[in-house]
């Protein structure tokens, strides 16, 4: 297609494409931007339709998936931003007050759980420093697991209550 062809072929069916993308999307913006896409598409690939019917046809598929990566591209943005200004995760993480802040609270959880009562203790250091499960400790111990459950359940009350207290 020389370039006489494709600006006739261009005024022909900019209007309907730009309709149907501004249906889809209802922003006037997008549409002009998905329509220059798909036209600039067609010029750079060299495609040429054999009648005006095929033509039609790959236009409306054409706005169509535009549109639908649009709306998927601009979810994953979205998302992207979302999590980059809703978590501020790689600022606090090294922001010198938090990691003092961290190291302070490291140190008190460390002290609260030394002072918990065996075998409420023994039990939680097994669970949280060596990952194991309720099961492993209670058969470890020799013990039911209920009652591993019941440890662990006093030990996080007492830590919460001291850490929180009313």
């Amino acid at each position: 297609m020389n370039h006489r062809e494709f600006v006739g072929f261009f005024n022909l069916h900019w209007a309907k494409v730009y309709s149907l993308a501004l249906t889809m999307c209802a922003n006037e913006a997008v549409a002009k931007d998905i329509c220059q896409d798909i036209f600039l598409s067609i010029w750079t690939r060299s495609i040429i339709f054999d009648n005006d019917l095929e033509a039609t046809k790959y236009l409306a598929r054409s706005t169509k998936y535009q549109i639908l990566n649009h709306f998927r591209n601009k979810k994953n943005v979205e998302e992207i931003t979302d999590l980059n200004y809703s978590d501020n995760t790689e600022i606090r993480r090294y922001n010198p007050e938090s990691i003092l802040l961290n190291k302070e609270l490291a140190l008190q959880l460390e002290m609260m759980i030394a002072k918990l009562e065996e075998p409420s203790k023994s039990i939680f250091m097994l669970s949280r420093e060596q990952n194991l499960t309720y099961k492993q400790i209670a058969d470890e111990m020799g013990i039911a697991v209920k009652t591993v459950e019941k440890h662990i359940s006093r030990a996080l009350k007492e830590l919460k209550s001291n850490l929180h207290p009313a």
